[in-house]
């Protein structure tokens, strides 16, 4: 496990430059569409609001509301949201970050103050883990397309590349899982406090 967690860091230090940008082009459109929908559109006073999260459907033990939104988060959310399209065409996995990052600037336009503040920790570490996957599914995307951009001192065909880019993106992975483990763990004490 050990081994996986430092290979892991090399890869994510390796793809510093990418992962970087990716941050920045993320958390720019999520606060960025949630203020300028505030903007726009002025919230309207409610009396009387009572939180409703999907989540809770799962059950209402905190074992199970925390696998559920974990394995949701890394297996749906970052995995066949965010990577696995970049495995197919590179700039989808940016692309597939934005439009997660506009759906949530819209979804905060719609939370009081107080559970935006409270939801904060989670909204930044599960971002950061889609970030992390996005930066896989770009490399492996990337590792087929044009692999002297990915590996330059290397001499690889496309599918040496593009093996090499998903040991890299397995690595990367042991990030997303801690990232999201932790996220997880985060959104459902947030939850529990806030729904009861």
């Amino acid at each position: 496990m050990f081994d996986w967690f430092r290979s892991g860091l090399a890869v994510v230090s390796l793809r510093g430059r990418l992962w970087a940008f990716l941050n920045l082009v993320f958390f720019v459109s999520v606060f960025g569409v949630a203020f300028a929908v505030e903007l726009l559109f002025p919230p309207e006073l409610s009396v009387g609001w009572q939180p409703r999260f999907p989540e809770l459907i799962f059950g209402d033990t905190f074992l199970v509301i925390f696998l559920s939104i974990f394995f949701s988060n890394l297996i749906l959310s970052a995995f066949v949201f965010v990577t696995l399209p970049g495995f197919v065409f590179f700039p989808l996995s940016g692309a597939m970050l934005v439009y997660r990052a506009f759906l949530w600037g819209l979804l905060l336009r719609y939370q009081p103050t107080w559970l935006l503040l409270a939801a904060l920790p989670t909204l930044v570490l599960e971002g950061e883990g889609y970030v992390l996957a996005a930066v896989g599914g770009t490399v492996a995307g990337v590792s087929w397309v044009k692999p002297k951009r990915v590996y330059k001192e290397e001499d690889l065909s496309r599918f040496a590349a593009f093996k090499k880019a998903l040991k890299e993106c397995l690595g990367i992975y042991v990030f997303v899982s801690i990232v999201l483990l932790v996220a997880s763990a985060v959104e459902t004490v947030t939850l529990t406090m806030v729904a009861y």
